[in-house]
């Protein structure tokens, strides 16, 4: 090859055309660069289609221009010989054209009529399979192709593989490009979708939270209720006995039978009646008390110092009716000695949902007297424990991974919501900021452990 080819072989191979997104640009390029070193006719580059059943014309060139006359697409079961040659993967040289083995099937259809004398083809070559050809043609009288012809067209050969590399490149790029713009919208589509279905999930479990603690007092209202009806009924009829006194004593003052001892005795039986009804409207007006402030607490999460021995202490009488009422005894234990900054509400609730579960649950079968105990402690780290207790029949080990969970529950049907110790669990790590965990053996009772920090 000399320097003139290897010039412009160079000059090609620095052309940033070949590796740019304009492949018919680049073709264009690189069949003049063709045309202009063996000064050939024309010059074309032709594709096999996937299958390799046909191969068509990409792009034609000649000394006058690039031609848009339509050329036929080749069919391999009507040139046998020339594609049996292609897959040999050789250069087809045919001086004379008409006359060559490879190449006088296409005298009638194309040599003929394109006045074509001559044919250098030479194969296109990608990640080494062979897809396509440059085919050079001579015009108007035969020619002898030297070696020189055949080097410097299969050098064009190798650089189309940069210009198939480079629009492949961009074609994939576009791809990623579209790909990644899709998948940005639908991110940002489903990130719109997860917002709305999170803010509805806490919506949802405000309102699964507000309703838990609404039954929790409605349960509390139940016993308290229960609970204050005894004070109030002794005090009724310790009123109505001081009302029959004094009419007796006005009856005797009427008639001017009243002596000395009968009054004494009548000052006597009312001064008996009006403590009556005064221990037991005082001791109604402390349950009502009571039951006021831990409806308070639970319906307002605020935060602020408590004693929790005193605090557990206070909210147990609003529990003692309602264990009552199921025959269930709470015994309490506290010695933790702590004033502790939290949420006093969110800590009744999760006590009293505690309590009330194992009233409902632990006892279906009992043997034994029930059993509720509440203790308090300091851990090592100084952090508060409370241990809710019960020696009832105990959870399943089946059932223990699953009891925190939202709906699980062994009596569905049967008034069961399985919401209970998942608010629990969610007001534990939310709002006290703790960890709550369980202990249980079948027919051995279980042992919830409630641990939290002091808040600030």
């Amino acid at each position: 090859m000399n320097n003139a080819l290897e010039g412009l072989l160079l000059a090609l191979s620095m052309d940033p055309l070949l590796d740019s997104d304009h492949r018919s640009q680049a073709e264009s390029v690189l069949l003049q660069t063709c045309l202009q070193g063996i000064k050939v006719s024309r010059a074309s580059i032709w594709l096999y289609s996937d299958e390799n059943s046909t191969i068509a014309c990409k792009l034609l060139c000649t000394q006058h221009g690039i031609s848009t006359h339509d050329l036929p697409t080749l069919n391999r079961t009507d040139y046998p010989s020339y594609f049996a040659a292609l897959d040999k993967k050789r250069v087809i040289t045919a001086p004379d054209a008409r006359s060559d083995p490879a190449t006088c099937e296409f005298n009638l259809v194309y040599l003929e009529p394109c006045n074509i004398y001559s044919l250098l083809d030479v194969p296109l070559r990608y990640k080494g399979e062979v897809i396509g050809i440059i085919c050079c043609e001579q015009t108007q009288q035969p020619r002898l192709w030297s070696d020189s012809d055949a080097a410097f067209v299969g050098a064009l050969s190798d650089l189309y593989g940069r210009i198939v590399a480079a629009a492949q490149r961009h074609r994939y790029q576009v791809q990623l490009e579209t790909a990644n713009a899709r998948l940005e919208s639908q991110v940002q589509e489903r990130t719109q979708h997860l917002q709305a279905a999170l803010e509805q999930l806490k919506q949802t479990q405000h309102h699964l939270i507000e309703s838990e603690k609404m039954a929790s007092l409605g349960s509390l209202v139940v016993g308290v209720a229960h609970e204050i009806n005894t004070p109030i009924g002794v005090a009724l009829t310790a009123n109505s006995h001081s009302q029959y006194v004094l009419e007796k004593v006005q009856r005797t003052v009427e008639t001017g039978g009243i002596t000395k001892q009968s009054l004494k005795s009548a000052v006597t039986d009312l001064l008996q009646s009006c403590n009556i009804v005064e221990r037991n409207l005082e001791r109604a007006a402390g349950l009502i008390q009571q039951f006021k402030q831990t409806a308070l607490d639970q319906a307002h999460f605020e935060l602020h110092a408590i004693d929790i021995d005193d605090y557990i202490s206070a909210l147990s009488s609003t529990l003692q009716p309602f264990c009552r009422q199921h025959q269930v005894e709470l015994q309490l234990q506290l010695s933790s000695g702590l004033s502790l900054n939290t949420f006093p509400g969110a800590l009744a609730q999760v006590i009293t949902n505690l309590v009330t579960n194992a009233c409902l649950h632990a006892f279906e079968q009992a043997t034994q007297p029930a059993l509720v105990n509440i203790t308090t402690r300091v851990s090592a780290d100084q952090q508060l424990c409370i241990m809710v207790s019960d020696n009832g029949c105990g959870i399943p080990r089946s059932h223990q991974q699953k009891i925190f969970d939202p709906f699980f529950t062994t009596k569905r049907g049967r008034g069961g919501t399985g919401l209970g110790l998942s608010i629990v669990y969610n007001i534990v790590k939310q709002h006290l900021k703790g960890e709550l965990s369980l202990h249980s053996e079948p027919a051995q009772g279980c042992r919830f452990s409630l641990t939290i920090p002091n808040l600030h």
